[in-house]
């Protein structure tokens, strides 16, 4: 596990390593600039060249810049041609930025102007170009010369291809290090080094995308310097088995997860195929899968290690769903359960019925959505123990929260809190970056796993599968959500890897679990 912080987060660590600790803010700043050039200098060993090389570095006036100019005069003793450019009003110069640009001075690197460098100076001069305009505080639009030093550097960049090095000092500038959001323009770097905490802006669409190779290099501030006040935002990138639990070597196939599969209707036979062969391959120890009879030659054929229960879409199917649900230790509703036909009725009596834990995806979610009775009863679901796993890719979950799309994918990092608090529930909400909340957990989870691929049908099934599988080894409903979402990214991003984001299907996902899971 590893911590995403906000910049405000980020802010307050960093002071308290200098209050608290008494780590003075000279020091970090050393430390930091250190770092960066220490990145430089192996990139410049990368490139195996008998020569000297140039850096342009672009500072600013706060303490982002003092890392540039830091950095300028750690690169100038080490030998490599440094030209320095300030960018800004230097009346609003931090005092840290001040006193760089004093040493920096006094080993002979004074500022030159931009208008000089692009009006005078071919972009062929440059090896090496450092980003370190703007920090993690830039949240406004950019414009003016601070734009136009951006646009040189991207189209430097363009123009050099792989004989320009573009790296950026924490964060590539224009980013926000809040949410991944552009700030009207941005710089495209190679590699962006940060300082002891990933930020949200470098995990986050579309920042992400503009950070290039991601370093977290250690400057000095500790987990000490948390203070007891831990970030809110986490996400993994261990091995995935790491994760899970030990599976006991006097176990069976009893003890390993009864998994309940009801999904799937007589129009739709590849969501509860999808959703019970990816439960099977994630681990469980048995899977019961329940759906319209028209689905079970398919399944017999594909899945010969499922048990499967069917039903006539003129009879009741209640006696036969409460003996699967009491076979049961866990279940999944909602895979292609369909809004016509049985779909409600299935799900009503799970809802009110059912004593153990529950994932509801798909259609399960749009009857929530679209039903006051079984929004009561999905609210009302987690009492006495029960958790309850709701899965809405980004358009179900507009529909269960009530607002626009494109609005809650800018609130993706809040509403989902919001509709688990309400709900009593954990919630997956699915999308290039899928995030996991929880309404008893403080922490967030935002998934960096998965790719573009994934973005075919069938792949949530494939996720409800692996939830299902999880939730019976024991684990809780958050920890169960937040692994199930990082196995299934993981398999897919193993899928993506064999055969192409273009040509993967979901079920080459659920081949790749049990390649994930070795």
């Amino acid at each position: 596990m590893r911590y995403a912080v906000t910049s405000d987060e980020m802010k307050r660590y960093d002071r308290n390593t200098s209050e608290v600790f008494g780590v003075s803010t000279e020091i970090l700043m050393e430390r930091a600039s250190l770092c960066v050039a220490d990145e430089i200098e192996k990139y410049i060993l990368s490139k195996d060249a008998d020569r000297k090389f140039s850096a342009l570095v672009f500072a600013g006036v706060g303490n982002n810049g003092g890392d540039g100019i830091c950095t300028a005069r750690l690169l100038k003793q080490r030998g490599i041609r440094v030209k320095l450019v300030v960018v800004g009003d230097m009346t609003k110069c931090s005092e840290l930025c001040l006193k760089q640009l004093k040493i920096a001075a006094n080993y002979g690197i004074n500022s030159d102007t931009f208008s000089n460098i692009r009006d005078n100076k071919s972009p062929a001069e440059w090896d090496i170009i450092v980003d370190a305009v703007f920090g993690i505080g830039i949240s406004r639009n950019i414009t003016g010369s601070y734009a136009e030093v951006i646009d040189y550097i991207n189209d430097c960049k363009k123009e050099r291809k792989s004989d320009l090095f573009v790296i950026s000092v924490d964060i590539p500038s224009g980013v926000s290090a809040d949410d991944g959001r552009i700030c009207s323009v941005c710089v495209n770097a190679d590699e962006t080094v940060t300082f002891n905490c990933v930020k949200l802006g470098h995990i986050l669409y579309p920042g992400c995308e503009h950070v290039g190779k991601l370093v977290v290099c250690d400057a000095g501030i500790t987990e000490e310097s948390f203070c007891g006040n831990t970030p809110e935002y986490f996400f993994y990138d261990e091995k995935p088995t790491a994760l899970l639990p030990e599976r006991r070597k006097n176990s069976n196939k009893g003890t390993n997860g009864k998994i309940l599969i009801m999904a799937g209707s007589k129009e739709i036979s590849g969501a509860c195929v999808l959703s019970a062969g990816a439960c099977l391959k994630a681990g469980a120890g048995m899977v019961r899968v329940f759906t319209a009879s028209e689905n079970a030659e398919v399944i017999k054929t594909v899945l010969p290690e499922a048990l499967i229960d069917t039903y006539e879409d003129y009879e009741p199917v209640s006696a036969k769903l409460e003996e699967a649900m009491n076979w049961s230790t866990a279940a999944v509703v909602g895979p292609g359960i369909g809004m016509n036909g049985k779909g409600a009725e299935i799900l009503k009596f799970v809802l009110a019925r059912y004593d153990k834990n529950l994932v509801v995806d798909a259609d399960g979610l749009n009857h929530i959505a679209a039903d006051k009775e079984l929004r009561n009863l999905a609210g009302n679901f987690s009492r006495n123990g029960r958790k309850l796993i709701l899965t809405p890719h980004l358009a179900e979950f507009a529909r269960l929260f009530g607002r626009d799309i494109n609005e809650c994918k800018r609130n993706i990092l809040f509403y989902p809190k919001e509709l688990a608090n309400e709900l009593h529930c954990t919630v997956v909400c699915k999308d290039a970056r899928s995030v996991v909340s929880d309404s008893n957990e403080k922490k967030i989870y935002i998934n960096v796993s998965g790719n573009d691929g994934m973005a075919t049908a069938g792949s949530g099934d494939v996720l409800s599968g692996v939830l299902g599988a999880l939730m019976g080894t024991g684990l809780g409903s958050f920890e169960c959500a937040c692994v199930g979402a990082y196995l299934h990214g993981a398999a897919g991003d193993l899928a993506a890897s064999r055969h192409g984001k273009l040509s993967m299907v979901a079920s080459d996902i659920v081949e790749e679990l049990e390649n994930i899971l070795i």
